[in-house]
């Protein structure tokens, strides 16, 4: 419950400061998505790219990222076996425990080893992130719409 509390502080903080609900919302929505892509380690770099690119909120990108952070970690080995099922590539380990044993021992063998699951992992993330950064960018700007009206200028 504190947790809630301190997001939505945060994203009214966002509001009054001036933010567009469209842009605090293709902010969150991104920074979201992007979060979960399977390629730990090269989120932050990506989000901020993106962030400049779309001209977007960089600490709204980077707040939302960080919320997500915990789902990145418990989702990157699915996404990993989902494609690797799908494309029937390699053998990935069973677990996240054998994975990040392997990663601690060797981090260029397991990285050149799993090449190929992290590619088929980040085209399963793709096909999941364009709707779920659609629906999230909907909700978001229809929810802080709601919370601040538009101005008129």
């Amino acid at each position: 419950m504190a947790l809630r509390k301190k997001v939505f502080r945060r994203i009214l903080l966002f509001l009054r400061k001036g933010i567009s609900p469209h842009k605090l919302a293709l902010s969150l929505a991104l920074g979201i998505t992007l979060g979960l892509i399977p390629l730990y380690g090269l989120t932050t770099i990506l989000i901020t790219l993106v962030a400049f690119g779309f001209r977007l909120n960089i600490t709204a990108t980077h707040f939302a990222h960080y919320i997500v952070h915990p789902i990145q970690i418990i989702l990157f080995l699915p996404f990993l076996k989902i494609g690797d099922w799908l494309f029937n590539n390699s053998n990935l380990p069973g677990s996240f425990s054998q994975f990040l044993t392997m990663i601690k021992t060797d981090l260029w063998g397991t990285l050149h080893h799993f090449w190929l699951a992290f590619l088929t992992g980040t085209v399963v993330w793709l096909v999941i992130s364009i709707p779920l950064a659609l629906i999230l960018y909907r909700f978001l700007f229809v929810s802080f719409r709601k919370m601040i009206p538009i101005r008129v200028k």
